[in-house]
């Protein structure tokens, strides 16, 4: 009985969360996504050109994406998920970020891969999170949180 129920759950949780899409990797591959159109191209253009050259300085790869919804999914799984669908970050040594806003359900994460954790470890995302992204949301400014949480 107890391996049934254990059973059902399973098909239960993973028929909803097999549910959910997660947008295509973006071609040309940009690292700034903004599927909501919340962001000025002019905006885009900026934070994508930091990135960039970050990105070159450093080989640490940092990606913002702005979706609608996560449809229920946890914040947290959809970033990591959605990073190492896109490939973010160098696959040998597994250092990308994903800075993550869902803006309907007013949720934010910040995923790192293993390679950052040392220098950006959970306590540290959150920090950013709270300290720089979250004010300025609720500001309704959503460059500057971009910009703030990734600098």
């Amino acid at each position: 009985m107890r391996k049934l129920f254990f059973l059902v759950l399973f098909f239960v949780f993973g028929y909803t969360w097999a549910g959910v899409e997660f947008p295509a990797k973006p071609v040309p591959p940009r690292l700034v996504n903004d599927f909501t159109n919340t962001l000025a191209k002019e905006d885009i253009q900026r934070l994508e050109s930091s990135l960039v050259a970050f990105d070159d300085s450093t080989s640490v790869q940092i990606a913002v994406v702005i979706i609608s919804s996560l449809d229920g999914y946890p914040i947290s799984d959809y970033a990591f998920e959605l990073g190492e669908k896109w490939g973010i970050g160098d696959a040998k040594f597994n250092n990308g970020a994903l800075l993550l806003i869902a803006k309907d359900d007013r949720k934010v994460f910040i995923a790192t891969g293993t390679g950052l954790e040392g220098v950006l470890p959970d306590y540290t995302c959150s920090e950013i999170v709270n300290a720089e992204v979250i004010p300025n949301l609720r500001g309704g400014d959503y460059y500057r949180a971009f910009d703030a949480g990734t600098d």
